[in-house]
């Protein structure tokens, strides 16, 4: 699904004089991500009786969160995040290593359950080492960021207090 809601965003990319082609495709993406959808919803009601039956309430209802976990992990540990990031950020951003984001998503993780669930006030936030910028964008060496930190220190992540 996220492959089609992904194609669906990149319709403005196409050339100007091709926007009929994008609105067809842009239809056609949102058309198929609505339909693996719908196949999962399907998917869900068919398995639920039979998982009810075998292991009761409590073990189904278990088995589609144990999912739910393992997918937060998978996104925490493998999507960067790229909020509030300019154009050079994101570029040494997605220069990284998965295996270091990995690690700095364990490590964010950590900080926010030390700072905000053990209320630590002095705890140091993680930050990220950015390899330095491949392109010249025009700008000043100082203005290449080489370490981002997401969120300030008095706002959660994702901008609850």
């Amino acid at each position: 699904m996220a492959i089609f809601q992904l194609l669906t965003g990149l319709g403005f990319l196409l050339p100007e004089g091709k926007g009929q082609l994008a609105m067809v495709m842009t239809g056609m993406c949102m058309s198929m991500a609505t339909a693996l959808l719908w196949f999962f919803n399907f998917l869900l009601a068919v398995t639920f009786p039979k998982f009810q039956d075998a292991f009761h309430n409590t073990g189904a209802l278990g088995y589609y969160a144990a999912w739910c976990v393992v997918g937060w992990v998978m996104i925490l540990l493998f999507v960067p995040e790229t909020k509030d990031l300019t154009l050079e950020q994101l570029d040494a951003r997605f220069s990284i290593s998965s295996k270091s984001h990995a690690k700095y998503a364990v490590k964010q993780c950590l900080y926010v359950i030390r700072r905000y669930i053990l209320r630590r006030q002095r705890v140091k936030r993680p930050v990220i080492d950015l390899p330095p910028p491949e392109y010249d964008y025009g700008h000043k060496e100082a203005d290449h960021p080489r370490k981002i930190s997401f969120d300030s220190d008095d706002k959660m992540p994702g901008g609850v207090n």
